[in-house]
């Protein structure tokens, strides 16, 4: 055995330590999981709060747990997240997506309008790739607004987003790439 026989136990001993930690540590989570959806917590309150914050991570491994309700308060929260890249953006999107879409329609404008109005390429672009998951129209009218823009990196964004949409100039998509 030598050595390499103590290499292998230490690890084993390492590799059981680890495993026992990680059982432990989600016993706890469940828990703990149990009373934040316990009906006296205000998960909105907190979630906001941590949407924004350090505790990023673990609020946006919560939110598919979280009630139809509770994301919609969330809304503008989550519409920010979308707008930048991060590790949990698709999560984000997935919570956005997973709301009712008439209800996300008729919020999305008003909801991405202030992260727009200051807006830089990056959020332009990380919105368009949400819009088109949500509603081509709405990406349309964001991509064409876009493209008009006196900022050339948003401008590209936006004429990225048009020929992506294989749009031609008065807004039809004819199924063709637009070569004129």
């Amino acid at each position: 055995m030598g050595v390499c026989g103590e290499k292998m136990s230490q690890q084993s001993s390492n590799d059981s330590a680890v495993w026992d930690c990680l059982v432990e540590s989600h016993k706890k989570f469940v828990l703990a999981s149990g009373e934040f959806f316990s009906e006296e917590i205000d998960r909105v309150s907190l979630m906001r709060h941590a949407l924004r914050g350090k505790d990023r991570a673990t609020a946006v491994f919560l939110l598919p747990y979280l009630k139809v309700s509770e994301l919609k308060q969330l809304f503008n929260e989550l519409v920010f997240l979308a707008s930048f890249t991060h590790g949990e953006m698709r999560a984000v999107r997935d919570a956005i997506l997973s709301l009712p879409r008439e209800w996300v329609i008729e919020n999305i404008e008003t909801a991405a309008e202030p992260l727009l109005r200051n807006g830089t390429y990056e959020e332009y672009r990380r919105l368009l790739e949400l819009l088109i998951e949500i509603d081509r129209d709405i990406a349309l009218k964001l991509a064409h607004t876009a493209a008009e823009h006196p900022d050339y990196d948003i401008r590209e964004a936006g004429e990225d987003f048009l020929e992506r949409l294989r749009v031609v100039d008065n807004g039809q998509d004819d199924g063709q790439p637009d070569y004129c």
